[in-house]
């Protein structure tokens, strides 16, 4: 039996003896932060679920080739991240415009439209902008705000340098801003 008192190295060093079941708990503490990176980059439930596990399907057998000396979260998202790159690839000719993706988000929600927020409002507009990002940026804004990862973390998940990183992560928030104003209803940020 595992618990969450046991750290990523322990549990990996387990599952490189044999153990699968050990591989089970870092599914559990994974899961989730995976899941709102795939769905913030390809906005939809069940394709962000299937990229998930096909993520951890990978790491799993390719888990003997880990080195315990790095950390696991920034192994499984480059991952995932890449599983979602080569889906939007292949998805690219058949994409959806930004505004049938912006309603599909709004039915999916559970809440009646009329009684959202402006909060809810406000946040569906940046949905909607991040949205028409390219990849590289809508990756970097996510890992950085929905992920909370730091500019070392996410220099070590896409594997380029840390000046790369806040270089990008900049040009990322100009071109947000300026997506937001053109969708109205935005003048500061």
């Amino acid at each position: 039996m595992y618990n969450n008192l046991e750290n990523d190295e322990e549990l990996i060093k387990r599952v490189q003896a044999g153990d699968c079941d050990a591989f089970n708990p870092l599914i559990a503490r994974y899961k989730l932060p995976l899941y709102k990176m795939m769905y913030r980059m390809v906005y939809n439930r069940d394709d962000a679920e299937d990229l998930v596990e096909e993520a951890f399907i990978k790491a799993y057998r390719a888990i003997d080739r880990f080195s315990t000396e790095k950390k696991f979260f920034p192994w499984i998202c480059r991952i995932a991240i890449n599983n979602a790159l080569n889906f939007l690839k292949k998805r690219k000719g058949q994409k959806a415009d930004s505004l049938s993706q912006y309603e599909n988000r709004l039915m999916d929600r559970k809440t009646d439209p009329v009684r959202m927020t402006e909060s809810k409002l406000l946040k569906e507009k940046i949905n909607q902008a991040i949205a028409q990002l390219p990849d590289e940026y809508r990756i970097i804004i996510n890992l950085r705000v929905e992920q909370e990862c730091s500019y070392d973390e996410i220099s070590q998940i896409l594997e380029i340098p840390k000046g790369t990183v806040m270089s990008r992560l900049a040009r990322a928030r100009k071109r947000l801003k300026e997506i937001l104003k053109a969708l109205g209803g935005i003048d500061e940020m």
